[in-house]
């Protein structure tokens, strides 16, 4: 019986296929599929919206099947009208989980030029930031040195005037120390050419 061969990796074609000439890699991980006890936050807002939802969609059917039957189909309209708050709930609770979808799927990558995000799912889905843009970097990390990094790319004021910043993140990676030092080192060195 022929065993079976392992294919190439989707992601690492992906990366190979992203980068460009003279670009190389110099630090890579993968998202991590861990249970995101930040997102456990929503709870405090996700339980009682769920359970009013929950609730009011019992009592609305509760009372469309009371009704006498010359209303029909029409009586159900009403109770009908909750699904959507009930699967907002849902959502919400289930937000905490949703690194777990994402098994194998999630690539970062540092590179002497840029910062690079691939995804793949359904689809292929890439984010890049060159290195000029590189701003303030935050990280979180644990004591078995997994963690996350929020990098600035981006800072402006939006229609009310109000200041805005868009970051870049590296969620839930091994070694995340690592990537804070390259992802610095990269901000430094792109900072020094543009200030010669």
């Amino acid at each position: 019986m022929p065993s079976a061969v392992a294919g190439p990796d989707p992601l690492e074609l992906a990366l190979s296929r992203e980068m460009r000439s003279g670009e190389r890699v110099v630090w890579q991980g993968r998202q991590i599929a861990r249970v995101a006890s930040s997102g456990f936050g929503i709870y405090f807002f996700a339980i009682p919206w769920t359970a009013f939802a929950l609730f009011w969609t019992a009592m609305a059917s509760w009372g469309a099947s009371e009704m006498q039957s010359g209303t029909g189909a029409l009586s159900w309209a009403f109770p009908l009208f909750g699904v959507p708050f009930i699967l907002v709930g849902l959502g919400m609770l289930s937000a905490p989980f949703l690194p777990l979808f994402n098994k194998g799927k999630v690539l970062f990558a540092v590179t002497n030029q840029r910062l690079i995000r691939i995804r793949l799912g359904r689809k292929l889905v890439t984010k890049s930031v060159p290195a000029r843009r590189i701003g303030p970097v935050e990280r979180s990390e644990n004591r078995d040195g997994i963690g996350s990094l929020r990098i600035a790319v981006k800072v402006g004021i939006d229609s009310d005037g109000d200041r805005q910043t868009e970051y870049f993140e590296i969620g839930e990676v091994h070694d995340v120390l690592g990537a804070h030092d390259e992802v610095a080192e990269l901000g430094r060195r792109a900072a020094d050419r543009a200030s010669s």
